[in-house]
């Protein structure tokens, strides 16, 4: 049996530690981006570089993409030096880019017209302390899978370097919608936390003391007492999944909402809300920053609470 040769597009914050992991894997990765300082922090045995997506594709069988946006994934595919410029028949792309259900529709025709195989797959995770680059690092994502059941099997080898649960929900954007919509709550969500933290603050009390309260009350959850408290108490704000990517993504889910005609009034708030994180220069900054921006709109500080006294019955203002 011939043996397959991986490849990687895209080796950001998250792609990095999946290259490491599938060169672990399988001994040996051919890898792409454009950013030349992402490409040197992999340098070493097993890793060989290439010059575009094109040559990329031409020189393996399995293809991976990790790519920030519905654009790129598009360019990387489709551009005379993409992927599709040179990929076998019967060769595998699996995208794990978070991206519209849309354009994964179109990335698999485009694909199926040259005879290459496309599988999209979201990555998520759940497990406590393991988000973002964490679960990256540690391989603990779950991978939102849509496509073909036959191409997933020959996917799975390489979803499980990633994922220590795959779950297979359908056809080509069924992946990307679960993705977008496990995100749009999670997003929401820390900005609900966010709020409760600026209040409390007005009131007196610091972010730990609430955190603390807030673990043994109905506001417990994944987001809260595993993802956000953790950072929030160490003041680490370092990009484990971006407030660019978090507005990218709930950017997305309006426009999906629409063409569905469902309303998501909440969603459109938090829109706005990242919207402002990165007009203020924050966007490179974990989206669990928006602690600090709501505090910051209110004039406090979620660590060093300065109490206010509410106004007179009867008094609003």
């Amino acid at each position: 049996m011939k043996k397959l040769r991986y490849g990687q597009v895209g080796v950001g914050s998250l792609g990095h530690h999946f290259a490491l992991r599938l060169r672990e894997r399988f001994g040996a990765l051919t890898i792409y981006d454009i950013d030349a300082d992402r490409i040197a922090s992999l340098a070493g045995p097993g890793i060989e570089v290439t010059a575009s997506a094109k040559s990329l594709a031409a020189a393996t069988d399995v293809v991976v993409l990790s790519l920030p946006s519905p654009g790129a994934v598009e360019a990387v595919m489709c551009a005379d030096d993409g992927v599709l410029a040179a990929a076998g028949a019967h060769s595998l792309v699996i995208d794990t880019s978070s991206i519209d259900p849309g354009t994964s529709r179109r990335m698999h025709a485009a694909a199926s017209e040259r005879g290459v195989r496309y599988l999209e797959s979201p990555l998520t995770s759940a497990h406590p302390g393991s988000a973002g680059v964490a679960a990256a690092r540690d391989g603990s994502f779950t991978a939102l899978v849509g496509g073909k059941a036959a191409d997933l099997e020959d996917a799975r080898p390489v979803l499980e370097v990633f994922a220590h649960r795959v779950i297979h929900l359908g056809a080509i954007g069924s992946g990307s919608l679960m993705k977008l919509i496990s995100n749009q709550i999670s997003g929401i969500t820390y900005i609900a936390i966010a709020e409760g933290l600026a209040l409390a603050a007005a009131a007196g009390f610091p972010a730990e003391t609430t955190l603390d309260v807030l673990s043994e009350t109905v506001a417990r959850s994944y987001a809260l007492d595993d993802d956000l408290a953790p950072r929030v108490r160490a003041r680490d704000y370092s990009p484990a999944f971006t407030t660019d990517l978090m507005y990218k993504d709930h950017y997305l889910s309006a426009e999906l909402a629409r063409s569905l005609s469902v309303p998501m009034p909440l969603n459109a708030l938090a829109v706005e809300t990242y919207q402002i994180q990165r007009a203020r220069g924050r966007g490179g900054l974990s989206c669990i920053d928006v602690v600090n921006l709501i505090a910051e709109m209110s004039g406090l500080d979620i660590h060093d609470p300065s109490p206010r006294s509410p106004p007179e019955k009867g008094r609003v203002g």
